[in-house]
């Protein structure tokens, strides 16, 4: 019981922990970045930190894209071109090693315990969309946002309050 107490809890504080919708900030633990290439294109990306979901930095880059059409009076976007600039890290704790020795004459008996020397592995997600916008829908084959649908609805699934 106490063992499922501690993963829960570890799991609450870590939950916390994960990239939130905001403006890039290395202390802040990532965020979106965002330029205007042309009059209605735009490229967003989203640095996440470790403890963010490959799948949820690509909502929150979808969820800026949406916020971006909106605030510069376009209804729908396309993402023209999309890629992928995540990278991966790993460390390995220091090993440690105790000796506990007892002597009896000419007799010693002893027990070691090493510990440490776990390697743990980290992902960062780091999603990256170019997208078009438009003030009417395009005749286009292929998939176009609705900016106000696409921010509404990526806005309750992540928990995105309305500015």
């Amino acid at each position: 019981m106490k063992n499922k107490l501690t993963v829960l809890l570890c799991l609450f504080l870590t939950s916390g922990c994960a990239t939130r919708y905001q403006p890039y900030s290395y202390f802040g633990g990532g965020g979106y970045r965002d330029v205007q290439l042309a009059e209605n294109v735009f490229k967003v990306t989203v640095e996440a930190n470790g403890y963010t979901s490959s799948s949820k930095a690509t909502d929150l880059a979808l969820l800026r894209s949406a916020d971006l059409a909106i605030q510069h009076g376009f209804k729908y976007f396309i993402i023209g071109a999309m890629s992928d600039d995540s990278r991966s890290s790993s460390y390995s704790t220091p090993t440690t090693t105790n000796i506990n020795v007892t002597s009896y004459g000419n007799a010693a008996h002893g027990t070691a315990q090493t510990y440490g020397g776990q390697t743990y592995f980290v992902h960062f997600p780091a999603p990256s969309m170019t997208i078009t916008c438009f003030k009417e829908k395009p005749t286009f084959n292929t998939t176009i946002y609705d900016a106000e649908l696409a921010s509404k609805s990526l806005r309750a699934q992540l928990g995105v309050k309305q500015p």
